[in-house]
């Protein structure tokens, strides 16, 4: 389904300012500049339309935390809810206590284990997660050409990064010339250095990764890279931040990365939130699409990921 399917009419605005609702919004992890993109797009839309974001909420990829977090919203007083689950089956019975209070919820990206739509929720936005790791594999494949790589991945059931190591694994896999020596699991993103660090040393004719996405770990695995030495090795990943388009305009480790829309991912998950309190029918998904960003067309794409032109200290690399 289009974002169109959401769209609010001017009389459907209206009627949501007049009802003086609140909403929730649950993180897995506040931490990248896609959940602060997709913060402000989810934020400005509700003080378009008049409602009033409770709280803002990370979990830090735990479940238990996440639990814990939306079991208290379930015994408060809020309209909606907009949220991505960290774990479908760990999280669906807190899930459930907050619809079963009468609370709206909009889902980012997965839908717990055993919800319905439209009777358990109003529907959920997603980023292409797999295409974007189909991007990052082949972007890779095409780097390499001939040799050994390795995948550097998220170790707990969560379907985002597992859609985007399986597209990546599939291409990666697939290539004649190939060959994925080594993998690592990583369940801190600050713990990759390290696991980069030791995969490379146990792998030296590894000559690319590819890194469940791109900041922290992603910038980590740079990180053990450039100290290492093995500036053959190329890495490629997914979402986008500052740091990782200084890698890419630089020439650095990361040389390309598979990207969302997520201001404007914000923008449909208000939309839905906003026609499921009118009780509007609504979509079970909508998906956004991918920006295959690498160095070629990194100046082109940066405004549509960021919503902002690239700054100086970016565009200083291609004038050099």
């Amino acid at each position: 389904m289009s974002a169109e399917q959401v769209a609010l009419s001017g009389d459907d605005i209206e009627r949501l300012r007049r009802g003086d609702y609140t909403v929730a919004i649950v993180f897995h992890y506040l931490k990248t500049d896609y959940v602060r993109l997709q913060r402000e797009g989810l934020e400005e839309r509700f003080e378009e339309l008049g409602i009033t974001v409770e709280g803002v909420y990370g979990a830090d990829f735990d479940a238990t935390k996440q639990t814990e977090v939306l079991n208290t919203l379930a015994e408060r007083d809020i309209d909606a809810l907009v949220s991505i689950p960290i774990d479908e089956i760990a999280t669906a019975d807190a899930y459930r206590n907050v619809a079963e209070s009468g609370t709206d919820i909009v889902f980012i990206d997965n839908v717990p284990q055993g919800f319905e739509h439209p009777t358990d929720y109003a529907g959920t936005v997603s980023s292409d997660n797999r295409g974007l790791g189909i991007f990052a594999g082949r972007f890779l494949r095409d780097t390499v050409v001939r040799g050994e790589v390795g995948i550097i991945k998220l170790d707990a059931p969560f379907y985002v990064t597992s859609a985007r190591e399986g597209g990546a694994r599939e291409i990666l896999e697939a290539a004649e010339d190939i060959e994925l020596v080594a993998e690592a699991g990583f369940t801190d993103p600050d713990d990759v250095y390290e696991l980069t660090e030791e995969m490379l040393v146990s792998n030296p004719d590894i000559e690319g990764l590819f890194v469940s996405w791109g900041d922290p770990p992603g910038m980590q695995a740079a990180a053990a890279v450039s100290d290492l030495g093995m500036d053959h090795v190329s890495i490629t990943t997914t979402d986008l931040s500052v740091e990782t388009t200084k890698s890419i305009a630089s020439d650095g480790p990361i040389i390309a990365t598979g990207g969302q829309f997520p201001y404007q991912q914000g923008q449909i998950e208000a939309n839905m939130i906003g026609n499921s309190l009118l009780a509007n029918s609504t979509p079970p998904f909508i998906a956004s699409g991918v920006l295959p960003i690498h160095r070629g067309n990194l100046l082109d794409l940066y405004p549509k990921y960021f919503q902002t032109d690239p700054p100086e200290e970016i565009t200083a690399y291609f004038n050099q």
